[in-house]
Order: structure tokens, then C-alpha cells, then sequence
């Protein structure tokens, strides 16, 4: 007899029985069940009664990583334009766009297409172009480079670099953040790639500077460098900030728009001027004299250097924040005294020591 032909009561009665008896291996051979089952029922009866004893419909199995039509749709897309990538990189690629999927839903789709080895996917990539159908909407978001209000804090620009190897020194990775409208930069190095937290340094550095002047980001465009990817979509602190501070975030490949030219530009300055020195300087041999270095640097740059382009020509970094900050009815008397220092310097024309 089935464990499952029981209803409540007689599974009940087993159980006396087999208390009566004093012998469960015994019961559980008279009526056909295993002492497993005999032992579920005993501790279900324990926890709940005979309502623990009562046949419950299965449920259905939950599904994580069951894939809807339209998000396969994506995944297959995906393929197309880069075949050579696995589950791994597409997991990346598809959550910095907002996609809601785990690594095991996008194997399950490749498997379910045949593509789970890079010569299928590169077969599927010759024969298929559906990437194009999604150019229309990232087109879409970029609509707001149209728009004619500019300031501080309408377009800011993210993105990660590998600097080279420095004698002596190591590997250097450089994280930058660009604000297009003043050209202030911030700049955070790394010595070792595994150590590169993002949204860490954002909330310390630029989350201090938006409270501090009342500013605001309308626009953060990263710039979705393949090596790079994944330490911008690992774990929900991005996600956290990017929804607590109402800021519209998007990833732009490299090759998709010029404009990423500023934050280039920017990059090739910190290259040419401070990067291409560091040998020629012996008092740098460490990482941490590095680091002391460039923000030395990077400090001088904001607070002194002049605008000779763009939206905020004759001023600098600093004049421009600070303009939109009394725009924004900031209270610049109850500034930090290291940065009111800072600032005044700067109107003095003195250069950082």
C-alpha cells in the first residue's frame, strides 16, 4: 500500500500503533511504508496535529531561473554581437543594462539553443542579426545629450583604465569620475585588479561632494569596457545609490558615441603630464607615493587649472561647482576647513604645497 493512499486519520492510527506496539520497524512493514514516511508523519503530527497529518497538493517547483521570452530574446541577441562570450560575460554585460537573470538562466537558454560552446554560438552569430532591432532603444537613451542644460552635475562620466607596470612599483588601475560641464575629476587608484570597488570610492568621494554643495547627478554614463564590467555591476551598493539619488545611469561601449572624447581628453592629461613622469621622478617608488602624487595632482587640477573649452571657459573646476552651488542655495559658510581653505587658496591664486 502507497504511503500517499493515507488520509489524515489513518496515518493517525498508525502511529498509535506503532506506540501501542512499541515496535515501529514492524508497523512500517504492515502497512506497506517506509520508516522514513512513518517519521515525517511522526514529526509533522508532533509540530502541527492532525493538521500536519492532512494531504497537501504539491507545489509547484520555483523556477530562479526560468527565462522569459523577451529577456531570451536578449540573451540571444547578445550572442550575436559577441559570440566569443560565455555565460559569465553575458551575465555582466546583461545586468549592467538592468536585466533581472541569474548565470544559470543564461546557460539554460544557451542550452536550450544549442550554444553552449563558442563554435555553435559563432555559427548562430554568421546566420542571425537581431542585435539591430535593439540599436533604436539605446539610441533612445541617449536622447538627453540633445538637451540644452548643461551644468555641473547633468553629465558625469565613469570609467576604469589599466595604467601599465611600473617598475618597481607594479600593475596601476586608475578609476575616474568626469564631470562634463566644470572638467572636475576625481581619480582612485588600484594596485591590484581584485581590489577595485567602484561604488565604494563613489559614495565616499562624490556622494560627500553632492551633499556637501547641494549638487545633484542627472546623468552618469560608464563606460562598458569589457575587463572592466564586472566591478561595475557586482553587488547592490550601485544600484542603491543609483535609485537613493535619482540619477539616470547608462553603459556606453567605446565605440558607440563621442562622449566619452571629455573623459579621454582627461585621461590623456593625467597620461602626458603626471603618468609619464612617475620614472623620472625617484622620490616615487611606492604605490602609496603614488597615490599621495595624484591627488596632490588631481587637487591642483581642479582648484587651479583655467577652462579653455567647453561651457565653463575661464574658470576653474572648483569656480564652476561652486557657482552651481550657490545656484542651488547652498550653505557655503558651513563648509568643511580643510576645503574652505582649499577654496580660498585658489581665489588667492596660491598653489598647493
Amino acid at each position: 500500500m502507497k504511503s500517499k493512499g493515507f488520509n489524515a486519520y489513518s496515518k493517525y492510527m498508525i502511529l498509535k500503533h506503532a506506540l501501542k506496539e512499541n515496535n515501529v520497524s514492524k508497523t512500517c512493514e504492515m502497512f506497506g511504508i517506509s520508516r522514513t514516511t512513518f517519521y515525517n508523519w511522526h514529526r509533522a503530527y508532533k509540530k502541527y496535529g492532525m493538521a500536519g497529518l492532512e494531504n497537501r497538493e504539491p507545489k509547484k517547483p520555483q523556477m530562479p531561473n526560468k527565462v522569459s521570452k523577451a529577456l531570451e530574446q536578449e540573451i540571444l541577441s547578445y550572442v550575436v554581437k559577441y559570440p566569443a562570450d560565455g555565460p559569465k560575460r553575458i551575465y555582466y554585460e546583461l545586468r549592467a543594462e538592468g536585466f533581472d537573470i541569474g548565470e544559470t538562466g543564461i546557460y539554460n537558454v544557451l542550452k536550450r539553443n544549442n550554444l553552449t560552446k563558442r563554435a555553435q554560438r559563432e555559427e548562430y552569430s554568421m546566420n542571425k542579426e537581431l542585435y539591430k532591432n535593439n540599436r533604436k532603444e539605446k539610441k533612445d537613451k541617449l536622447n538627453f545629450l540633445n538637451g540644452e542644460e548643461v551644468y555641473p552635475g547633468y553629465l558625469v562620466i565613469q570609467k576604469i583604465d589599466f595604467i601599465g607596470t611600473f617598475d618597481g612599483i607594479g600593475k596601476i588601475y586608475q578609476y575616474s569620475l568626469y564631470d562634463t560641464s566644470s572638467k572636475w575629476g576625481a581619480v582612485k587608484l588600484y594596485n591590484k585588479k581584485q581590489d577595485i570597488d567602484v561604488w565604494n570610492y563613489f559614495e565616499l568621494k562624490f556622494v560627500y561632494l553632492l551633499e556637501t554643495f547641494n549638487l545633484s547627478i542627472e546623468n552618469l554614463v560608464t563606460e562598458k569596457e569589457k575587463a572592466f564590467l564586472s566591478y561595475f555591476v557586482k553587488g547592490d551598493k550601485y544600484k542603491e545609490i543609483i535609485e537613493n539619488f535619482n540619477i539616470n545611469h547608462i553603459f556606453i561601449s567605446p565605440d558607440d558615441s563621442t562622449i566619452l572624447d571629455d573623459m579621454r581628453e582627461f585621461n590623456e592629461f593625467l597620461v602626458t603630464e603626471f603618468y609619464n613622469k612617475i620614472n623620472s621622478n625617484s622620490e616615487i617608488n611606492s604605490f602609496e607615493e603614488i597615490e599621495r602624487e595624484i591627488d596632490k595632482f588631481v587637487r591642483q587640477y581642479n582648484f587651479h587649472s583655467i577652462n579653455s573649452s567647453g561651457y565653463n571657459v575661464g574658470k576653474t573646476p572648483v569656480e564652476a561647482i561652486l557657482e552651481r552651488a550657490l545656484q542651488n542655495n547652498a550653505d557655503l559658510d558651513t563648509l568643511p576647513l580643510w576645503l574652505s581653505a582649499l577654496i580660498n587658496s585658489s581665489k588667492r591664486g596660491d598653489k598647493d604645497e
